[in-house]
């Protein structure tokens, strides 16, 4: 990889300087003396979820499970008390396996190496960096969708290029902790999907600036077959983690088609908890289409809490009924 010294300098600088300026210093996760376990809970809760509505429930957490150890005796319903809301619910499952798994191995420490790291329940490389770098100040760099962005963009021209992340490692001399900082809010603040290059410090040496993006290939999204707020019907597609499915046909596997109006999701939530006293998490609709002339939403759901006698199906049958059916489930 060709990038000179200067290049990297001119980044860095830049980065540093937007940080300084206008990094997210107050978020909770963000102090200076912060623990692995803080770190851990932060990056999990993240995934996939907006700033803003995580950091209620971190606070509310923390102060009910201050330590991996109290987070390790507690059963899964007690649990969702402090989880419920943030969705991706196995998310909330590897959480228990965890801490469980630090206690009973690792002495209720997370460890100080990836590899050791990433054997445990849910933590990926990007986690499993973030920890290292924010907890235990290691010179690593935590490679999520914002870092690989702005570097991407900033000196091969695209979000989509193949990095060389051990050059990088090895060419940045900043501090991996602020580094990473700095990378994820200016990545979330300015170069985002649809980059503010106008208020940008770094287009002056920026690749993807320098060539009007073009290396990003802009794909056009299939139209759907109706507008959501037009919808009338539900399919909804009962599972547990994607390996068990559930039917109220004892005979055959079919997805609930719930009554006409229980449309959103507050009213599928309502409508499984009235007819069987099941509370369930409830995915943004995956798919829409017409079946049977009806402006039909296909829906993803879990039990969270709660007993059925539904019969379970495996995900072959779910396959065969999608073959024969009208249905693009995307489980």
């Amino acid at each position: 990889m060709s990038i000179s010294k200067k290049k990297v300098q001119f980044f860095e600088e830049k980065l540093i300087d937007f940080f300084i300026k206008s990094g997210r210093e107050e978020l909770p996760w963000r102090k200076k003396a912060i623990t692995a376990y803080e770190v851990w809970v932060s990056e999990i809760m993240l995934q996939q979820t907006q700033v803003s509505r995580v950091v209620g429930y971190y606070e509310r957490f923390l102060k009910r499970f201050p330590t991996v150890e109290k987070l390790a005796e507690v059963s899964w319903e007690e649990f969702l008390l402090y989880y419920q809301g943030l969705g991706y619910y196995a998310r909330g499952r590897n959480m228990l396996k965890t801490a469980q798994a630090l206690l009973t191995w690792h002495g209720g420490v997370f460890p100080h190496t990836k590899k050791e790291l990433t054997t445990l329940p849910g933590i990926g490389d990007y986690t499993a960096g973030a920890i290292l770098s924010f907890a235990y100040n290691q010179k690593i760099l935590a490679w999520d969708t914002n870092l690989k962005r702005v570097i991407g963009r900033f000196f091969l021209g695209s979000k989509n290029a193949v990095i060389d992340t051990d050059f990088f490692e090895t060419h940045f001399r900043s501090s991996r902790k602020k580094l990473n900082a700095a990378l994820m809010d200016f990545g979330s603040s300015l170069c985002t999907g649809r980059p503010k290059c106008n208020s940008c410090p770094l287009v002056k040496q920026c690749a993807y600036y320098r060539e009007g993006g073009k290396q990003e290939i802009k794909v056009t999204k299939k139209q759907k077959a109706f507008p959501l707020s037009e919808a009338n019907h539900v399919m909804v597609t009962l599972h547990e983690r994607h390996q068990r499915y559930f039917s109220s046909n004892r005979r055959k596997y079919e997805p609930f088609a719930l009554p006409q109006g229980y449309v959103s999701r507050k009213a599928i939530k309502d409508w499984f908890l009235k007819e069987y006293g099941l509370t369930v998490a409830v995915r943004p609709p995956h798919d829409r289409q017409l079946i049977k002339k009806r402006k039909t939403l296909l829906i993803n759901a879990q039990i969270l809490q709660g007993k059925h006698q539904f019969s379970v199906f495996s995900k072959q049958a779910l396959k065969e009924y999608t073959k024969g059916k009208p249905l693009n489930s995307k489980v």
